[in-house]
C-alpha cells in the first residue's frame, strides 16, 4: 500500500507538471505551482523514509494517504471556468497608485532597513521573535509597492514605476542574499513575472520552465548550507557559498532523507493514534498569534483568546528550523476530511485568477501576493495565505481605495489586461 500510495502521489504531481509544460500559460497556475513545490521540496525528501524503520507502523501510509488526498483536492477545487470575484471590480488611477506604491515602499523599507540591522544569528535560519517579527510584519508593505509598481509598468514603463521596482529590489535582494530565503526569491520572481502576463502576455519558454524547475529542486538541498555560512559569518560569504557541492547536497537528501517529510510521518501517526483534533481551531490561534499585539494587550489577554489544542506527544522533537508540511495541519484539525481545505484554498485561488485574468487590477495584485503562501501549504501549513489575506485586509485594501476612482479619463486608468 505505501508504495502504491507514492505512485499515485508522484503521479499527480507529473500530472500538475506536465498540463504546464504542455501549455505555457499554465506555469502561472496554482496547480502547476503546487505541484512544482511537491516536486522540489518533498518527493526527494521521500524514498528512504518509506523504508525507515524506525518509524510508527502504518505512519509513513496514513501519511501518504493525506498527501495524495490533499494534492488531488487542489485539482479539484481548481475550476478553469471559476467566475470573477465582483468585489475586485474597481477602476484606479494610475498616478495614484504610483503614490500608494512609494509611499507603501518607503515604509516597508524602513522596517527592512532595521531588520538587516539586527545580528544574523537572529534573523538568519532561525525562528525569529520579538521585535525582528514586528519589522517583518510592517517591512511586507515594500512587497505591496512592488507589486503594484511592477503592474503599472509593465502596462506603460515610466521612470517613476521603475525606480520604484530598483529601489524595491535593493532592499529584497539584500534580504535574499543575506538570509537565503526560498519564499522571498520565489515571490519577487513570480510579481515581476505575473506582472508582464497579465499585461503583455509573456510566458517563460517551456525549456526554462523546465530548467528552472529542476534547478529549484537541486538547490532545495542546500539551503541550510548556505544560511549557515551566512549566519556564521555575519552576512553574505560569496566565496564560501560558492564551494557548497549542490549536487552533493541533492545525492545526500534522496540517500538520506529529509526532515519535513519524516515530521509529516511521525505526526501524523501520531494524531493518528491519539484521535484528537483542533477542528481548525490552529487556524483562529495563528490570527491571534500574528495580528494581537502582547506588548499593547498583554500576554495573558492574548494566551486568553486562544483555543486549547492538543499538544504533540513529548517523544516527538522536530529540529529547530524544520517544517511538518500542510498536510498535518488538514490531519489534525479533521482527520482525513482535512483535505477540504486544500480544495477550498484551491477554489479561491482560482476565483481570483478568473478576476485577475479578466483585467480586474485588485485580482491581479491580491493573486500576485497570494500565489507563494499558497504554494507553502504544500510545504508549510495551510494558513500561510489566509494570514496574508488578513495583513492585506488591514494595509493594502485601505491603501487601493486611495487609489479607486469611479469615474476616470481612460488615459489615467488601469485598463483591463490584454493576454495572448
Amino acid at each position: 500500500m505505501s508504495w502504491a500510495l507514492t505512485l499515485i502521489f508522484t503521479g499527480i504531481v507529473a500530472w500538475f507538471l506536465a498540463t504546464g509544460f504542455a501549455s505555457p500559460r499554465r506555469v502561472y497556475e496554482f496547480p502547476f505551482l503546487a505541484g512544482m513545490m511537491a516536486f522540489a521540496f518533498l518527493l526527494p525528501q521521500i524514498p528512504p523514509v518509506i523504508s525507515d524503520m524506525t518509524l510508527p507502523e502504518g505512519a509513513y501510509t496514513a501519511a501518504m494517504g493525506v498527501a495524495v488526498l490533499c494534492m488531488a483536492m487542489i485539482r479539484v477545487g481548481w475550476r478553469e471556468n471559476a467566475a470573477p470575484l465582483p468585489f475586485f471590480a474597481q477602476s484606479f488611477s494610475e498616478a495614484r497608485l504610483l503614490k500608494v506604491a512609494v509611499v507603501m515602499s518607503l515604509v516597508g523599507a524602513l522596517f527592512y532597513f532595521q531588520l538587516s540591522r539586527m545580528p544574523s544569528e537572529l534573523t538568519v535560519g532561525v525562528q525569529m521573535s520579538g521585535i525582528s517579527v514586528v519589522y517583518l510584519f510592517f517591512g511586507r508593505l515594500l512587497i505591496y509597492g512592488l507589486a503594484i509598481a511592477a503592474l503599472c509598468f509593465a502596462r506603460r514603463p515610466s521612470w517613476l514605476a521603475g525606480a520604484v521596482i530598483a529601489f524595491d529590489l535593493v532592499f529584497c535582494l539584500d534580504r535574499i542574499l543575506v538570509t537565503g530565503k526560498r519564499a522571498e526569491t520565489l515571490e519577487i520572481v513570480l510579481i515581476l513575472a505575473l506582472a508582464y502576463w497579465f499585461h503583455r502576455g509573456w510566458t517563460p519558454p517551456r525549456l526554462a520552465a523546465i530548467a528552472g524547475v529542476v534547478g529549484i529542486t537541486l538547490v532545495m538541498g542546500s539551503l541550510a548550507d548556505y544560511r549557515h555560512i551566512n549566519r556564521e559569518s555575519g552576512g553574505f560569504d560569496a566565496r564560501q557559498i560558492m564551494e557548497i557541492d549542490v549536487v552533493d547536497n541533492f545525492r545526500e537528501n534522496l540517500a538520506n532523507g529529509g526532515l519535513e517529510f519524516r515530521n509529516a510521518v511521525q505526526r501524523i501517526g501520531q494524531i493518528d493514534r491519539s484521535g484528537e483534533f483542533d477542528y481548525g481551531a490552529v487556524h483562529w490561534n495563528r490570527l491571534v498569534f500574528n495580528f494581537v499585539p502582547a506588548q499593547i494587550l498583554g500576554a495573558s489577554t492574548k494566551k486568553a483568546l486562544m483555543i486549547p489544542t492538543p499538544e504533540p506527544s513529548r517523544d516527538y522533537l522536530p529540529p529547530t528550523g524544520t517544517t511538518e508540511t500542510g498536510f498535518v495541519d488538514a490531519f489534525l484539525s479533521f482527520w482525513y476530511f482535512g483535505a477540504v481545505k486544500f480544495l477550498i484554498l484551491s477554489y479561491l485561488m482560482s476565483r481570483i485568477w478568473a478576476s485577475a485574468m479578466s483585467g480586474s487590477t485588485t485580482g491581479q495584485i491580491v493573486y500576485m501576493l497570494s500565489i507563494v503562501p499558497a504554494m507553502h501549504s504544500i510545504s508549510h501549513v495551510t494558513d500561510w495565505v489566509l494570514q496574508v489575506w488578513v495583513h492585506m485586509i488591514f494595509f493594502l485594501a485601505p491603501a487601493l481605495m486611495l487609489a479607486s476612482l469611479h469615474q476616470v479619463r481612460s488615459r489615467h486608468r488601469l485598463v483591463p489586461a490584454t493576454v495572448a
